[in-house]
């Protein structure tokens, strides 16, 4: 579920409490966790709205709307269906769904990203990263690694142009790497968080 920076700004502070969607069937499960630009957001509830002509301005504000039109509008029946099964989007099914929302904590990467690993878990960040250099296209983590060690905060497309890749895929990529606390992602480009620094030196250092 696609939740935006502010909205999720405004459900770490406890003025966001719910969000609508509309969808063919529910997509979160009741307790579960999703990762936001704000930190950890849990799924409290999930009902269905029979009738969303029906949603209030206290809805709307509740749910991180300008108002109750823009809510409204959100909402609306896309007028030709998506291509994929069930339709992906938020506006893509036949019933709106209202789901209750709370803050469950911080990004537990941040934790991560600061924490030096033994060399236990070195070996195992290098059997992680084993696994995703596994593809057709070949190695490319320690790449990626020592090029964001050499190039903190520089901006991503010259990465991608440097490597000759397209520049969403390659981001998606680096998230990888964030989501093992090795990089560190800004406004602008990166950097090598300390877990991912340490990897680095232990890396340069095997023989071999």
């Amino acid at each position: 579920m696609l939740i935006s920076k502010p909205v999720a700004e405004g459900i770490r502070a406890g003025t966001v409490t719910q969000a609508f969607r509309r969808w063919d069937a529910p997509r979160v499960k009741v307790g579960g966790l999703q990762l936001t630009s704000a930190g950890l957001v849990r799924f409290d509830s999930v009902s269905r709205v029979r009738d969303p002509e029906r949603l209030t301005e206290r809805d709307a504000r509740a749910a991180g709307a300008k108002d109750l039109a823009a809510l409204q509008r959100s909402l609306a029946p896309r007028t030709t269906r998506p291509s994929a099964p069930g339709g992906r989007g938020g506006r893509g099914g036949d019933t709106v769904y209202r789901i209750r929302l709370s803050w469950a904590g911080e990004d537990p990467r941040l934790a991560l990203r600061d924490s030096i690993p033994d060399v236990e878990e070195l070996a195992g960040i290098a059997s992680r990263l084993r696994r995703l250099d596994a593809r057709p296209t070949g190695p490319w983590t320690r790449e990626i690694l020592e090029w964001i060690r050499d190039n903190p905060r520089v901006v991503s497309k010259e990465l991608a142009a440097l490597r000759g890749v397209e520049l969403l895929p390659m981001k998606a990529d680096i998230r990888k790497l964030k989501a093992l606390g090795l990089t560190i992602s800004h406004d602008v480009g990166y950097e090598l968080s300390p877990r991912g620094t340490a990897y680095l030196r232990w890396l340069e250092g095997r023989p071999g």
